[in-house]
């Protein structure tokens, strides 16, 4: 019954991930669609039309060599795509600046000027007012005004600058420097009645233009610091009364690309388009390829779209294969969407590789250069041989489609496949990549000479052809090997070759591990043999688990003394800090551990290990001791959480189990049975407490993984039969015999 509950729980926890994935899904149909749309453009333009105006050969000054040439159609004479493009930006660059009004500035320029002034006036024009008005004002110690004469004098140079001001603001004062607009007048909008006017630019002013005018008029009469004062006070007082608007300045743009024609005149049907023998000139090469355009458009209109259709329905069937494959039986491929769209884009390489190999006119066989092994070998590696072996085959008829029904090419490329596949199978190091050469070589060498025979062919062309699949048989691990470092480095991927680099206790973490905190040392290697036979048992990565389980404790080598595998004949210094402080010390080895993690660059598969083992559990111990010491009752529970996050793989749920149930195995537990009930009470614990719901761990596999951990655990920790010792008397009497 409780565990139906926790079942029902769970479900019900899982039913918004479960719309989630339902949206992903249809995000990976739509990806899908695309791959097959990018790859039937591959298929239906993979061979040259027809001979026809295509073949034509025509430029300017050239000689028409054929018949008279007569429009069946009426059609626009194209410009060239040269033409257009700088007819587009001269009219871009004739669109005027426009700005917008702000009736209001004069009086506000005026105004906060005058106040200004009258501030500096009331204080004196002490360096103190200065201070306040213009900072770090370079002649404010020469404003120490006290004369009435002195005073006079600023006030008239302050009149001519106002009424230097209202002229200039009769004109329009713009907030741009004047230099940034290439156009010699600009546009006013008034945001009041809607209307626009044209000023040449040269009527109005921005700042540079009033500070030079300012200076030119006060100069003759005042002395540099006055002429430097009224600057700084305009300056500072500036309201322009022209604001430059980029969205209107863009519209305006947009307005102006759309009306350059993209034509500059019109062919009628009848009409004499070029004549024959005639010297082209720049119009007739344009009337021709104009004509060129029109005319494969009138002509394919009956059946571009039915070939496009069969040719979409061609793609689709071959693609349908590897995306059921990954569907239904590879649903962790299928659910990243990393992964996912690697199979996506190698799907769409491949078919570039094939539309390459048609429209790359050459006698060379460069059919047998598509790099279908290197990408067999790839998806061996990085995902599984399974996934490559599903992949070759349907790569290897898209090749075939795509390059015309090429059976002979689309086999021999998928027998070098699948064999260099299944020869990184059980790889244990890169170098043992390149040895994947000669099985390349030799999945190219049978289909070859089989079809050599057949045919019947000159033995040069079977020496072109074997040349170039030892060629293909060279590149294909070398670009593997290129392809793998790139996609370790780009995404969280850690394949099984990169795993075995890690599997290792003499890891130079591990060894210091086993240094510092010995007890540590022993709960890993214990935790790893009973991690990795779980994983066996329900089917997981037992490679993953067991590096995963090697790593996940490595943060205990900050402070191991506090974490009791490590006290043997230590005393428990917990008892001598709160319960907090000891929760937080305990949930430092998460952090420190990743810290560590990352200092020797484990990869991120295996860094997931170590926070996902506790996921976000409660360090219960310390959690009821801080319940028992507060007075109040009241204790943050987060504060005694551990800070995740969950565990999102079957990997790492069983990592976080063993290392529990590793842990109890440990106390005085009877039997059997006491030990699968406190395991089975771990577990649910765990479930009920969510932290499997972000994994796609199912009951049965968790009932599977307490069942192991019994049987291993119990076999472990079983008591030894106490035998009895001998009386005394009969020792000593055998003793005696014996001498």
């Amino acid at each position: 019954m409780a565990v139906e509950k926790l079942t029902t729980k769970k479900k019900d926890n899982l039913s918004e991930p479960k719309r989630l994935l339902s949206n992903q899904f249809f995000v990976k149909v739509l990806f899908g669609l695309a791959t097959v749309l990018i790859c039937t453009i591959f298929h239906m333009f993979r061979f040259y039309p027809r001979e026809d105006l295509l073949s034509f050969s025509f430029q300017e000054g050239g000689i028409w060599p054929h018949r008279t040439l007569i429009a069946e159609y009426s059609f626009p004479i194209f410009k060239s795509k040269e033409q257009y493009l700088q007819d587009v930006e001269k009219a871009r660059e004739s669109v005027l600046p426009v700005f917008l009004e702000n009736r209001n500035a004069q009086t506000q320029t005026i105004t906060r000027l005058d106040s200004l002034f009258q501030r500096l006036q009331n204080q004196n024009f002490t360096s103190q007012a200065f201070e306040e008005v213009i900072p770090n004002f370079p002649y404010k110690n020469s404003f120490i005004v006290s004369a009435q004469e002195k005073q006079i004098e600023l006030q008239k140079a302050k009149n001519l600058v106002i009424r230097f001001l209202v002229n200039a603001f009769s004109r329009g004062v713009v907030d741009n420097n004047l230099k940034n607009f290439k156009t010699s007048e600009v546009v006013i909008a008034s945001s009041n009645n809607n209307t626009e006017r044209i000023l040449p630019k040269r009527f109005l002013y921005d700042r540079e233009r009033l500070r030079k005018e300012i200076q030119s008029l006060l100069s003759p009469n005042y002395k540099e610091e006055i002429v430097e004062l009224f600057n700084e006070l305009v300056a500072r007082s500036l309201v322009p009364s022209l604001s430059f608007s980029e969205e209107l300045f863009q519209r305006r743009i947009q307005i102006a690309e759309k009306s350059v024609p993209r034509t500059i005149g019109f062919v009628k049907a009848g009409e004499v388009i070029v004549e024959k023998g005639k010297k082209l000139n720049d119009i007739d090469v344009l009337k021709l390829k104009s004509y060129e355009k029109v005319k494969l458009l009138e002509e394919e209109k009956s059946f571009v779209f039915s070939s496009f259709f069969g040719s979409f329905l061609n793609i689709l069937s071959i693609y349908s294969i590897i995306f059921i494959y990954l569907l239904i039986l590879r649903k962790r491929i299928f659910g990243d969407n990393f992964q996912f769209g690697l199979i996506n884009v190698v799907f769409i390489l491949v078919g570039l590789l094939a539309w390459l190999s048609v429209i790359i006119q050459t006698d060379l066989q460069i059919r047998y250069l598509i790099l279908l092994p290197s990408i067999s070998l790839l998806i061996a590696i990085v995902f599984d041989s399974r996934t490559a072996f599903y992949s070759t085959i349907t790569f290897s008829l898209l090749i075939a489609s795509i390059r015309g029904n090429d059976f002979e090419t689309a086999f021999a490329l998928m027998l070098a496949g699948i064999i260099g596949a299944y020869s990184v199978r059980d790889i244990q190091s890169r170098t043992q990549m390149f040895r994947s050469m000669v099985f390349v070589a030799l999945g190219f060498v049978v289909p070859i000479l089989a079809f050599y025979f057949q045919k019947a062919s000159n033995p040069s062309s079977l020496f072109e052809q074997m040349s170039f699949a030892f060629l293909n048989s060279i590149l294909s691990p070398i670009f593997s090997y290129g392809m793998l470092f790139i996609i370790e480095k780009l995404s969280s991927i850690t394949t099984d070759l990169k795993l075995k680099e890690f599997d290792d206790i003499n890891h130079p973490l591990l060894q210091k591990l086993s240094e510092v905190a010995p007890g540590t040392y022993q709960h890993t290697l214990s935790m790893a043999l009973l991690a990795e036979s779980c994983a066996e048992a329900i089917g997981a990565n037992r490679l993953l688990t067991r590096v995963g389980a090697y790593f996940h404790d490595i943060g205990k080598i900050f402070k191991p003394e506090y974490f009791a595998e490590n006290q043997i004949e230590v005393e428990n210094k917990h008892e001598y800090i709160s319960p907090k402080k000891s929760a937080e010390i305990i949930k430092e080895h998460v952090t420190k551990g990743i810290e560590l993690a990352k200092e020797y660059r484990l990869p991120p598969r295996i860094i997931d290990f170590i926070p996902m083992h506790h996921g976000t559990s409660l360090i219960r111990h310390f959690y009821a001791k801080a319940l028992e010491e507060s007075e109040e009752g009241t204790v943050d529970e987060r504060d005694f959480r551990y800070p995740g996050p969950k565990p999102n793989s079957k990997e790492t749920v069983i990592v976080m189990i063993c290392d529990s149930a590793e842990a109890m195995s440990r106390l005085p537990i009877k039997s059997r049975e006491e030990l699968s009930q406190t395991i089975e009470k771990m577990i649910m614990g765990k479930l009920s407490d969510g932290q499997f719901d972000e994994s796609d761990i199912s009951m049965k596999d968790l009932k599977t993984i307490q069942e192991v951990c019994v049987r291993l655990l119990f076999g472990i920790a079983h008591q030894r039969v106490e035998y009895k010792d001998l009386p005394q008397n009969r020792v000593s009497s055998k003793n005696e015999s014996q001498e």
